[in-house]
């Protein structure tokens, strides 16, 4: 297929170009909203066309991936679906930008969200481990270093308006969508996001959730300059199980049956497989491995986190959302 491209950042650079050539996919136009910066990109991956027009990400092409700082997310993908194209978006879809409209349906011959970490043969593991096992509680724990200067080009991911939020949609979004994966909606959602840049984004967030099942989740997601950490843990009846780092790949299980341990690394390039699974969903005519309606869900949770005002009234506006029942209010930080 021939894609136009949306957005000019590291992962375009590292992950979704090369994807697309690797699968012998044809980028076919680069857009950004500083168009020589887009024709720069372009002619460093061998992209024939760039610009700042957005009439021509969807013109001449089959399919749009959309990688832009997440404010653009939604629009362009909105764009791209009006024009019958199908669509592959970055995480999250809009965070906490999400409205009962926002994120309305996209209507279009196929939309996914790009939450490859449902590819990671670690994840396919460890959810044939939970067929027939339910943990009584999940921990998981996130934290990095990210304090952007003033000049740095990741800037934007510290003004919630333009990205949506702060840790919580930029890295808690992956950790969510894979609670959402294993246990379905939420009933209860509560939230803390603190230590907040100056434009307002959140550098740590607290989040717990309860599903009907009886499952509690602690997600605990941080930037800052403590070691880093990235680990999910499942315990229940006596068993532990745990994927750390979560990248790596290395699941270990603890329990009255024994010990074991498997290492599953994912794909060098993550987005290899992502893009490879949305191609075989467009010729199929079968959904993406995160279809849109699944990622509105990531993107409720970040919204109850953060404001439970806005998620209670986004709930009251639509109740036909994926899942069982309303996310649970969240109290106030």
């Amino acid at each position: 297929m021939r894609w136009g491209v949306a957005g000019y950042g590291d992962v375009v650079e590292r992950r979704v170009l090369p994807a697309l050539r690797a699968l012998g996919e044809e980028p076919a136009y680069l857009w950004g909203r500083d168009p020589e910066r887009a024709a720069r990109v372009a002619a460093r991956h061998g992209v024939p066309a760039a610009g700042g027009d957005e009439s021509a990400l969807v013109r001449g092409v089959d399919a749009v991936y959309v990688a832009t700082p997440v404010v653009r997310h939604v629009p362009l993908a909105r764009a791209a679906a009006a024009a019958g194209l199908p669509v592959l978006v970055e995480k999250p879809l809009a965070g906490a930008l999400a409205t009962a409209t926002a994120t309305g349906a996209l209507d279009g011959p196929c939309a996914g969200v790009a939450y490859y970490r449902r590819l990671a043969p670690a994840v396919r593991r460890l959810r044939a481990e939970l067929d027939g096992w339910t943990p009584a509680r999940v921990d998981v724990r996130f934290r990095c270093a990210f304090d952007p200067g003033p000049d740095h080009p990741m800037r934007w991911r510290t003004d919630p308006a333009v990205s949506g939020g702060g840790v919580l949609a930029d890295a808690g979004s992956h950790r969510i969508d894979l609670l959402v994966l294993l246990f379905g909606r939420p009933a209860v959602v509560r939230g803390s996001l603190t230590h907040r840049f100056p434009r307002g984004a959140e550098r740590r967030a607290e989040v717990e959730l309860r599903w009907a099942s009886g499952v509690r989740a602690r997600l605990l997601a941080e930037w800052s300059n403590e070691p880093p950490v990235d680990r999910m843990e499942f315990t229940g009846g006596g068993r532990t199980l745990t994927l750390d780092p979560l990248d790596s790949g290395r699941l270990r299980s603890r329990g009255p049956d024994g010990s074991w341990e498997a290492t599953l690394p994912p794909a060098a390039n993550p987005h290899e497989p992502l893009v490879a699974d949305f191609v075989d969903a467009v010729r199929t005519g079968r959904p993406p491995v995160c279809p849109v309606a699944d990622a509105r869900l990531v993107d409720e949770v970040i919204v109850a986190a953060g404001d439970p005002a806005a998620a209670s009234r986004g709930q009251r506006r639509d109740g036909r959302r994926s899942g069982k029942g309303p996310l649970g209010r969240a109290r106030r930080p």
